[in-house]
Parts: structure tokens; sequence; C-alpha cells
């Protein structure tokens, strides 16, 4: 068996050998046995481990195509470090010529950014949603509850060290302003809900505005997936809990 020139001369026993061991050959024909430790599509690098544990970063090229299919079949999946910014914009007129009902659009831009050097996102989901609060909550004890006024989905595949954004289409709400027993109702932004999945369906991050449901997240992750099954319209309590 020939080996790269890169790597020594000789192999290990087989016995010696590392789990997840695979054997590639280049494009000259030579081949050997490693592990992958990493692959990152972007930059087209390839992390791998000889037999007697020595590591080496080649390009992915380097192959020939059926040992690049190997290689990237047998890359770890390590999951790829997400920042997410959400910033929310309300602007709000008079509608009509009536003192206290209010027009309210509300627009957002969430913003994603890949802080892995190595890791890239690729074909992930993210869902954002727009909640408002019930103003008759000032007039009514019993209305204290919410809406689900947007929900938005797009595509996320960011690669390793990039940023992504996403600009929310604008929706537009209205709701009686003022805050005594004279309110009428309506629905005001109260806060937003965003859920980035990975490729395979399962929640790699929940971002929200709202503070006891970002308690509750953190306490279990498993909510971010049932979030997910919310709809536009729907009527929420403010853990988004349906009514």
């Amino acid at each position: 068996m020939k080996t790269f020139c890169i790597f020594a001369v000789f192999l290990i026993p087989c016995s010696l050998a590392f789990s997840e061991v695979i054997e590639v050959t280049d494009v000259k024909g030579r081949s050997m046995e490693v592990e992958v430790l990493g692959y990152t599509s972007s930059s087209g690098n390839v992390k791998i481990q000889r037999v007697d544990g020595q590591q080496f970063q080649v390009k992915l090229g380097l192959f020939d195509s059926a040992s690049q299919q190997k290689i990237i079949d047998n890359t770890p999946q390590e999951r790829a470090k997400i920042l997410i910014r959400v910033s929310v914009g309300k602007r709000r007129s008079r509608q009509g010529d009536s003192s206290y009902m209010k027009d309210q659009t509300i627009s957002a831009t969430t913003t994603i950014e890949n802080e892995s050097r190595d890791i890239d996102f690729s074909k992930g989901k993210g869902t954002l949603f727009l909640i408002a609060r019930q103003t008759r909550r000032y007039s009514e004890d019993d209305a204290d509850y919410g809406k689900v006024l947007s929900k938005q989905e797009f595509n996320v595949s960011i690669d390793a060290s990039e940023e992504f954004s996403y600009e929310a289409k604008s929706i537009v709400t209205s709701y009686d302003s003022d805050r005594d027993s004279s309110n009428v109702g309506g629905w005001e932004y109260y806060g937003y809900l965003f859920v980035l999945e990975n490729d395979d369906g399962s929640v790699h991050t929940v971002e929200t505005s709202l503070g006891s449901l970002k308690t509750e997240v953190e306490a279990s992750p498993g909510t971010g997936k049932k979030l997910l099954k919310l709809s536009e319209g729907d009527l929420v309590e403010k853990n988004l809990a349906k009514r």
C-alpha cells in the first residue's frame, strides 16, 4: 500500500487504529487510513488524524471523488456557535380622527452570526414569531393574553465566520392606547420568539424577548420544538401556551 508523501512511510498495526478509521485515496492513487476530525465546506479544509496519532490539515481536493464523499460522510457533526440578534421597530400613528385608537406598524430584522471559525451552518431553518398583547387587560381582569400576529419562516445557511440577515415582512395592528377602564381592546406588540433549527429538524437555538418564556426554554430545551407548532392568529398565554 502506498502512502501520502506528507505522512510517515509506515503504518501502525490495525489493532492500534482509532475508531471511525477510513481508507482514502489521493488524486495520484496513493492510499492511507485516517480518522476525519473536521471538514469545512466553505474553505475546503479537511483535518485528519493518521493512525499513529499525528494530525494534518489539507484540502479536500487532494483526494479523489470517492474519498471526498467518504470524508464528508464521516465528518463529525459539530454544532456551530451561533449568535442571534432580533431588532424590532415599532411605529404608531393615530387611527383616523380617534384620540385613543392607534395603528402600529411592526418591522423586524433577524441577524444570525456564525462565530465558529471552522464549522459551517447549512440547510437550517429560522422561524420568527411576533407576539401581541390584548390591551383590554386594562379594563377587564381576565383579558390578559396574547396573540401570534406573525409567523415567518426562512432558510438559513451560513459559512463559518459569516453573517446572515432576514428582513421580516412588516405587519400592522391596532389597539386602544388608553390604559384605563375605558380601554376597548386591540393588539399591541409585546415581544418576539425566534427558533433556529438544524438541517435534521432539531432545535439549535431559541431566542426570545419574553422574560418568563426565556426561563422556561432554558430549563427545558424541548420547549422550542413545541412552540414551532404555533400558527399565525393563535391566542396564547404569557408563556405562549395556546388558550
